[in-house]
C-alpha cells in the first residue's frame, strides 16, 4: 500500500470509531431504535422523547432524518464499512503477498507457479478496482479533496 491508501485507512477507522462511539453513547440513555410522531422524535423502547424543535415541534422532513439516523442505524452502517475496510485490506495482503513471492522467485531465477502469477494479477485488478470504492467511501465521513 502507498502512504496514501495507508491514511486512507486510518483516517477512515478515526471516522468509523467515532460514529460509532457516538451512537453508542445515544444508545445508552434512549435506546438504539427511535420513530417519529406527531412533531417528536420518540426512543422506541419507553416512548422518551429524544428530540423536539423549536416551540417543542419537529417538522416531518426533520423530525424523519432524525430518526433514520437513529444509533442502530449508524451502528449497522459503521459494522458495514468496517467489512468494506476488511475486504479491501485482504485483498491488498493477497497482492502484496503474491508481489513478495513473485520477487522472491525471480530473485532465486526460477519460474514463477502460475497459480501465484494468477493471485497476483486477480489481487491487483481488484485492489486497484476497490481504492476508489474506499476514497468514496472516506467522502461519506468528511474525507476531503485536500486530504489525498
Amino acid at each position: 500500500m502507498t502512504a496514501q491508501g495507508e491514511n486512507i485507512l486510518a483516517y477512515l477507522e478515526r471516522a468509523i470509531t467515532s460514529r460509532e462511539h457516538t451512537a453508542t453513547e445515544a444508545a445508552v440513555e434512549y435506546g438504539t431504535e427511535w420513530y417519529y410522531d406527531d412533531g417528536l422524535v420518540l426512543a422506541r423502547h419507553e416512548d422518551d422523547m429524544v428530540a423536539t424543535g423549536s416551540q417543542d415541534f419537529l417538522e416531518r422532513p426533520q423530525g424523519e432524518h432524525i430518526a433514520l439516523n437513529d444509533p442502530a442505524s449508524v451502528l449497522r452502517r459503521c459494522a458495514a464499512d468496517r467489512k468494506a475496510l476488511a475486504l479491501y485490506t485482504e485483498t491488498v495482503a493477497i497482492r502484496d503477498k503474491s508481489t513478495v513471492t513473485l520477487q522472491h522467485a525471480q530473485d532465486r531465477g526460477v519460474r514463477p507457479d502460475p497459480c501465484v502469477l494468477d493471485d497476483w494479477s486477480r489481487a491487483q485488478r481488484e485492489a486497484a478496482f476497490m481504492l476508489p470504492l474506499i476514497q468514496l467511501l472516506a467522502e461519506g465521513y468528511g474525507w476531503t479533496e485536500g486530504e489525498r
